[in-house]
């Protein structure tokens, strides 16, 4: 199938509105009425495959909008993983300091599920993959998580960390897609556009790993 429908980004995420406009691509927003702790309760497989199942559950749910009619739609999850465990976003600010606080000087897994989908003859045909990115925390102070925690930045991110915040600057390392970490790998999602005959408008850099992102290691 191919298809020129316009893109809509069924996301809350200003991260994610800021990383898809680098494409070049017109596209409108709204957000999902999904139930995320509903699908990660009943998650029966891996909990590296969740992402991905929430970002589907989240496209399915988008579908059911009037503004998704006529509208090729993108949804994604991040989900961030300590010894396996998920770690989704902070309940509240204490709880944003005992994420920071197990996540200090040791590695952890962020994984990213993007799907995009379309209804094609009255059938919801969806394209999904997942990323994933190992992370190493560095070993920072009580003072700096709580300094952090006061500009407010951790409360909507799974994990209770921004890899750009530019001041707290959490991460030592890390090795593979920077992008995805902070919740849109931008090669993954062109790749899967690519399935419904959709492809960037902008160029992306011709050096390094990644033609989106300088921060991107191998």
């Amino acid at each position: 199938m191919t298809t020129r429908l316009p893109l809509l980004l069924a996301s809350a995420s200003p991260r994610r509105r800021q990383l898809i406009s680098r494409l070049g691509l017109p596209f409108s927003v709204c957000v999902a009425p999904a139930d995320e702790e509903l699908v990660q309760e009943q998650h029966q497989g891996p909990n590296e495959e969740l992402a991905v199942e929430i970002a589907r559950h989240k496209a399915e749910m988008a579908h059911t909008l009037p503004e998704a009619t006529e509208r090729l739609v993108i949804t994604a999850d991040t989900t961030v993983l300590l010894d396996d465990e998920v770690l989704g976003k902070p309940r509240d600010e204490a709880h944003a300091r005992e994420l920071l606080l197990s996540l200090r000087g040791r590695w952890h897994r962020v994984v990213t599920g993007v799907t995009v989908s379309c209804m094609n003859d009255g059938k919801l045909e969806l394209h999904s993959a997942s990323c994933m990115t190992p992370v190493l925390m560095r070993p920072y102070s009580e003072e700096e998580i709580q300094n952090y925690i006061a500009t407010g930045d951790p409360m909507d991110k799974a994990g209770a960390y921004g890899i750009q915040h530019p001041d707290f600057q959490p991460t030592e390392r890390i090795s593979g897609c920077y992008l995805n970490v902070v919740g849109l790998p931008l090669c993954m999602l062109v790749d899967l556009l690519a399935k419904f005959d959709v492809y960037p408008m902008a160029e992306g850099s011709k050096t390094g790993v990644c033609p989106w992102s300088e921060r991107c290691l191998k």
